[in-house]
């Protein structure tokens, strides 16, 4: 009886969470969500979580269980090449991108004789658009591509 009123009570948290919070916030990345809950405020308010120790390992035990799963999702192609230099180009892009969003996931992939760098682990087409709309300044030839991705950071 009291483990589905603190279930509710963390649903009804999650869902309260405006739609704009999914906009990926680096601060929030490997941060359990107990510990963002119980954190102090902007106006030094916070919330106190009554819970028994058992749902909290029962979440991080789900945590760890998930994390080599992957799931249909959208990521960016950045680079793609199949140049004799491009293993040394995509490499240097690879880095590149790591400098100056090291929030971000990239990933260097060999197929066959291309070389492509992708980025992000985006749910939905749009999140995934969203980035590509600033990143395309930088990286012209972005593309938001259909690919089996990591569970994205909650």
């Amino acid at each position: 009886m009291h483990m589905k009123r603190y279930l509710f009570l963390l649903i009804a948290v999650l869902v309260a969470v405006p739609a704009s919070a999914q906009v990926l916030d680096s601060s929030l990345l490997h941060r359990s969500i107990f510990e963002l809950l119980s954190a102090t405020g902007p106006n030094n308010n916070r919330v106190v979580l009554v819970q028994p120790e058992a749902l909290h390992q029962a979440v991080q035990q789900q945590i760890l269980q998930n994390t080599s799963k992957r799931i249909q999702g959208f990521r960016i192609r950045i680079f793609s090449s199949n140049l004799q230099t491009a293993r040394s180009a995509s490499l240097a892009v690879l880095e590149e991108f790591q400098r100056q969003y090291p929030h971000i996931p990239a990933y260097l992939d060999h197929r066959d004789i291309d070389f492509r760098v992708t980025v992000g682990d985006f749910r939905t087409k749009s999140e995934a658009e969203r980035l590509k709309r600033v990143l395309t300044t930088q990286y012209r030839s972005a593309i938001v591509i259909r690919e089996a991705i990591a569970y994205p950071a909650l």
